[in-house]
């Protein structure tokens, strides 16, 4: 049998899970097989089973392509401590994570005992394999990895080396404080993420102009962030306000990362960069309006990854922390 990882993206609703063999060399991340999911059940207390059930169903497909899985590849949200796998900070996503240890659940599964086991949080992980194989892999120095999705994540890579930290944090950017539109100041996350974007413009257009607006998932009947940037387009001055209003304060917020920290590149990915210029050009002159005048040309990617890339990146992580003997 030919040896492989098994790479697992734990998420607030599924569980994706992939095989990669160890064909994959430094330069190429290799193809992901043998991929299914499972879903999460994230408010029904069985996250232990529902891991359990994704690892038992790829090693089915192992078994079946004739691979041998020697080592776990996951990424998963909140905090992670990478030594142990144990979840030390995470929000609301997954009821109860906080001090889930992933490392344990995954080698109690039969057969996995003893197969080392390499766990991050999921951002972390995605920027490491876009750092290697995707928009940074010709970048050497210290770049800004930031994904702007449900959630806002980030992580730092510094020369290829993943920058961690005694707790695990680094890379929590959802942290940051962020002025929005209307010139008030809240946590990034609460900006720019998905959930964010669009309660603001239910709130404004609603007329309530509270000093903090609050981060809410969508629900039915409400306006969503597509329907924001369908007006957007439109030309409506409200859904602009808010677009650009808030992307600037975050591009004000990251020019002043860049020069402290010196950076050589920025990337973006998540599903909201992934709307497009409407997103990423308000940010970028903001940055470089923000930054001092040696940092104004720092590059701005977005991703490059396939949509498989928590997959391929979690597998390579994997062998990274763990080659093969």
């Amino acid at each position: 049998m030919s040896a492989a990882t098994l790479a697992l993206d734990i998420g607030g609703t599924k569980i994706a899970f992939g095989l990669v063999a160890d064909t994959a060399s430094d330069t190429c991340p290799g193809t992901v097989v043998g991929e299914g999911r499972v879903p999460t059940l994230a408010h029904s207390g069985r996250i232990g089973t529902q891991i359990a059930l994704a690892v038992q169903a790829a090693q089915e497909e192992a078994a079946a392509a004739g691979l041998e899985i020697v080592r776990v590849g996951a990424g998963a949200p909140g905090i992670m401590r990478p030594d142990d796998g144990v979840v030390v900070h995470a929000g609301l996503t997954i009821p109860g994570w906080t001090g889930t240890n992933v490392t344990a659940l995954i080698n109690a599964v039969p057969g996995l005992q003893r197969t080392p086991v390499a766990v991050h949080n999921d951002v972390r992980v995605w920027a490491w394999g876009e750092d290697h194989f995707g928009a940074g892999k010709d970048i050497h120095g210290r770049v800004l990895y930031l994904s702007l999705g449900t959630g806002l994540g980030g992580a730092m890579v510094d020369c290829g080396e993943l920058l961690g930290g005694p707790t695990g944090s680094a890379g929590e950017f959802s942290e940051l404080l962020v002025e929005d539109c209307r010139g008030l100041a809240d946590r990034a996350e609460n900006v720019v993420s998905g959930p964010a974007l669009a309660a603001y413009y239910r709130a404004l257009a609603a007329g309530e102009h509270t000093e903090r607006i609050v981060w809410a998932a969508e629900s039915d009947g409400q306006v969503t962030l597509r329907e924001v940037m369908e007006r957007y387009h439109a030309g409506e001055a409200l859904a602009h306000k808010v677009i650009d209003g808030n992307l600037a304060g975050f591009g004000r917020a990251v020019g002043g990362l860049v020069s402290a920290l010196d950076l050589s590149a920025v990337v973006l990915g998540g599903g909201v960069c992934g709307i497009g210029e409407p997103i990423i050009a308000p940010f970028i002159r903001a940055l470089r309006d923000a930054a001092l005048t040696p940092n104004r040309s720092i590059p701005v990617r977005t991703s490059t990854l396939s949509g498989n890339a928590p997959l391929v990146a979690a597998a390579a992580y994997a062998r990274a922390q763990f080659p093969a003997t």
